[in-house]
This record gives structure tokens, sequence and C-alpha cells, in this order.
């Protein structure tokens, strides 16, 4: 591939290796409580199953971190993009609910350091497994939360 930092791999291999781990430990997290700020953040994303998408969103980047060196690199523009719980929606509205493309501007899941966005696409999709279409974006919603550096503070704060 062209594009530095990125690299070909075989979806198959992707899908049972890698979503299927990063899926697992996901779902080990879920019941975990989480701070207050946080909850109330992912409370914004909706109904029942919208909020249960946002949780697993969120956990899927505390499992990123801990996995991945490169997840943990900051990205200054992108934590810029993420200023509060209303940005973060306003970026998960905009994601492609197909796998997205590198170059997909509005594909924020490509955007973050980490395993990039084909992989959150598949980890997005197992965890939303019946509601494919509408909870990716809630899925997305939560990682994006995750993100953020400030979400807690500006929650706690009263902000959007």
């Amino acid at each position: 591939m062209s594009e530095t930092g990125l690299i070909s791999v075989r979806t198959e291999v992707v899908l049972d290796v890698l979503v299927g781990s990063l899926s697992r430990a996901v779902d080990e997290r879920m019941a975990a409580p989480l701070p207050p700020g946080v909850e109330a953040a992912l409370a914004q994303a909706g109904d029942e199953a919208a909020v249960r998408a946002a949780r697993a969103g969120w956990h899927a980047r505390m499992v990123e971190l801990e996995r991945f060196e490169r997840a943990r690199e900051p990205d200054l523009l992108v934590s810029s993009m993420l200023s509060g719980v209303a940005a973060c929606a306003a970026l998960a509205a905009r994601e492609p609910l197909d796998r997205p493309e590198p170059d997909d501007e509005h594909a924020m899941t490509w955007r973050i350091p980490g395993p990039g966005g084909h992989v959150r696409h598949y980890v997005a999709a197992r965890a939303v497994a019946d509601g494919a279409g509408k909870l990716k974006r809630s899925w997305v919603f939560g990682f994006l939360l995750a993100c953020a550096p400030q979400i807690e503070e500006s929650v706690s704060r009263g902000a959007p």
C-alpha cells in the first residue's frame, strides 16, 4: 500500500484473529462500571440498544489503548476535533455505515491512531450484529468519546 503506516492483510485473518480477540475483550468488559461522567455521556447515544452499542465502542477503544502502541500516540488534530459530547456525536453521525476506505474524509475510525477503520468496522459490526445500520454510528459515538481527552471533565461541567 502506498500510504505510510498502512499494511495490506488478508481479511479472513483479520476477522479470525484480530477482530475476534478484540470483540471478546470488549464483551468481557461490558458490565464493568464506568466513571459517572462517561456513563452520562454514553447515555446521550439514545435508547437502550444505542447506549449498549456506544458502551461497546468505548470499551473497544480502551482495549486498543492497552494492546496497540500506535493507539497511544497523540494526534492533536483529532483531539481538537473531539472537543465534547456534541462534537463526538456529530462526527459519529458522518461515519460511513459500510466498511470505510482510508481516504474517506468522513471516516473518523481511520483518523484515530490504532488498528484502523477496517478493523474497527468489523469490531463494531460484531458488537451491534442485529442493528448494524443505525447502531454502528452509536458504536462510533462511544468510541470517539473514549478518544476525547476531556469528556469526563466536560460532562461534569454540563457542557455539550
